[in-house]
């Protein structure tokens, strides 16, 4: 079941040692993953969990789209949230209503378009229940983009920033905007000022690793995906496990540890699945997830909140009812 904003008490996340945790019985129980094997291993994609939340997806635009994501994601018990431009608003919404076990709605803002307060506006009265950013001409935490961020935390939208290096055509024109742009350090001075929004930075801000992971220690509603050639870089390079050196603090720690956000959720908790590509691009990303999650023996109950439970708790969705 999707509601078109979300069910959770943003203050959940914050302060007086409440801790981010999904609770199995309320939300139906999902089962883990297969404990650790060998950091090279390939994990088979069907031994994921039976749910499946992807963060991270482009509206196509189309209805062959459309139908090619409901072959793909229904066969996994896999739900998405997509992307969308204005421009797809009516092709979202029916998606939504005739495929709401697929769909999730999520609209696509430029900040520096004079519009783009209206365009939150639209997007939430036609009941999506997140908000994309991507590429502004000024930082992301410049005071000038606040009022659309203030509308977001009112109205209980997600928001996906994107964050560190970014794709460009070749071309003998000048283009405005740069990476540098969108560091991910910049998501901690949003979520001090917006303490009751949801936040996540793409791509764990490739190649700024280790600044995301210390953005987000100490922001209990900020979380981050591997999507890109984030994981791809640490396959390739044999080092998946280097990931548990970014990801280095735990929960556990935190009533003790003056260096670890007291009540504040591990640091694993704060990845998401995502896979920012179309519906072929889901088994391979299944996949290099698990081996991630392997080679870095993540527990059984975390892995479950990084498949999907976290962000359906943000959006107020019941797995055991879709």
């Amino acid at each position: 079941m999707i509601g078109t904003g979300s069910s959770i008490d943003r203050r959940q996340f914050l302060g007086g040692g409440a801790k981010l945790s999904v609770v199995a019985s309320a939300l139906g129980a999902l089962p883990g993953v297969p404990a650790a094997r060998a950091a090279q291993e390939t994990a088979s994609p069907g031994k994921a969990p039976s749910f499946i939340l992807d963060s991270h997806v482009h509206c196509g635009g189309t209805e062959a789209w459309v139908q090619n994501m409901v072959r793909t994601y229904r066969p996994r018990h896999a739900m998405a949230c997509i992307l969308t431009w204005r421009k797809d608003l009516d092709l979202m919404k029916k998606a939504i209503a005739e495929h709401p076990d697929v769909f999730i709605g999520y609209g696509r803002v430029d900040l520096d378009d004079v519009n783009a307060v209206r365009d939150v506006e639209a997007f939430k009265q036609n009941g999506l229940v997140g908000m994309k950013f991507h590429s502004p001409q000024k930082d992301y935490d410049d005071p000038s983009y606040f009022q659309v961020y203030r509308l977001c935390e009112e109205y209980r939208l997600h928001m996906l920033f994107h964050t560190g290096i970014s794709s460009h055509s070749i071309s003998n024109e000048p283009q405005w905007g740069s990476s540098a742009r969108m560091r991910p350090m910049s998501l901690d001075t949003i979520c001090r000022q917006f303490p009751r929004a949801t936040v996540q930075g793409a791509h764990l801000g490739n190649p700024w690793y280790e600044e995301a992971a210390e953005a987000a220690r100490w922001n209990p509603t900020l979380f981050f995906d591997v999507t890109g050639s984030t994981l791809l870089k640490f396959i390739k390079t044999g080092r998946l496990e280097r990931m548990k050196e970014i990801l280095w603090w735990a929960s556990d720690e935190a009533q003790d540890n003056p260096h670890t956000l007291k009540g504040g959720p591990g640091a694993w908790e704060h990845i998401v699945f995502g896979t920012d590509e179309g519906p072929s691009g889901l088994a391979p990303n299944i996949e290099r997830f698990q081996r991630m999650l392997d080679a870095n023996q993540v527990p059984d109950e975390v892995r479950a909140k990084m498949w999907g439970l976290t962000i359906a708790k943000i959006l107020g969705i019941d797995p055991s009812k879709r």
